[in-house]
Parts: structure tokens; sequence; C-alpha cells
């Protein structure tokens, strides 16, 4: 599965910003026993190298870029919301007002961090686009869909 996925987004994309996890810390921080044994079964770095190496077999970018803070920092000012818990799921910068999704602010500063640079439209306004080779179609009002193959008779 992991080599299926590191082809799909190799072929796909040029550059591959990852943040630059410590999972041994993760797994030895986790608060409880469950938590700990789900961290430990995620294969985070076995996922880690199968697309490092099949981004650099294609001689494509890799940019690993420190975790620390990304869910808590604000793309566009880059003050530290501190209040900020695992169970908010949408990021409020508590100094500019900047509102988003958590997990797509943390994209941000990622790509921010990797020293990306953001076009003149703002980013909430530009739908991401799909991958063709996933069989995604786009559909009016920005809503993926998933089409079945045609059945063929016979």
């Amino acid at each position: 599965m992991f080599f299926k996925l590191g082809v799909l987004l190799s072929q796909e994309y040029d550059v591959l910003v990852l943040e630059d996890l410590n999972v041994q810390g993760l797994i030895q921080k986790g608060v409880t026993k469950s938590r700990r044994l789900r961290l430990h079964d995620s294969s985070f770095s076995e996922l880690r190298a199968v697309l490092e190496w099949e981004f650099r077999k294609r001689g494509k970018l890799v940019l690993p870029v420190p975790a620390y803070n990304t869910s808590r920092e604000c793309f566009l000012c880059g003050e530290i919301n501190k209040g900020l818990t695992l169970k908010d799921r949408v990021f409020h910068c508590p100094r500019c007002g900047f509102t988003l999704d958590r997990d797509l602010n943390a994209s941000l500063v990622l790509l921010k961090r990797a020293g990306w640079v953001p076009s003149a439209v703002p980013v909430e306004l530009r739908p991401i686009p799909p991958l063709p080779s996933l069989g995604l179609k786009r559909r009016q009002g920005g809503a993926l869909k998933q089409e079945a193959p045609p059945f063929k008779a016979g």
C-alpha cells in the first residue's frame, strides 16, 4: 500500500514537504497505553521512508521541515496559539484573527517553513486539484466524487 501511494504521489508531484517527526518521542510521550500502541502501529517511519525513496528515485525534491508547533502557529503572522488543544479542529489566531481548518493551517505552515511563497490569490479560494490517476473528478461546488469504471457486458 505504501509503495503504491509513493509511486502515485511521485508521479503527480515534484516536491514532497513533510513534517520531520520524532516518532519514537511521540510513542514514548503517549498519554495512554492505547495511544502509544496506535502510534506504534501507524508505521509513520515506514511511510516516510517509502515516500522519500520514491521521490528521490525519480530525482524529485524531498523537504523535511521541523514539526514543532505546526498546528499552533498562525500561517499569516507566525503567532503561536498556546490555547489550542487536540480537540480544536479550527485554528483561530488570537493576534491577527486568521481562522482556518487546523490541518490546512498546519500544512500551510509546513509549506512556509519549506520556503514556499503564496500567490496573490488567497489559498482558501483556490481548490486543490484532484489526482487524475485516482479517477476523481470535480463536481459543481468544488466537491469531489469517484466514478466507477464503465460496465462492459460480455
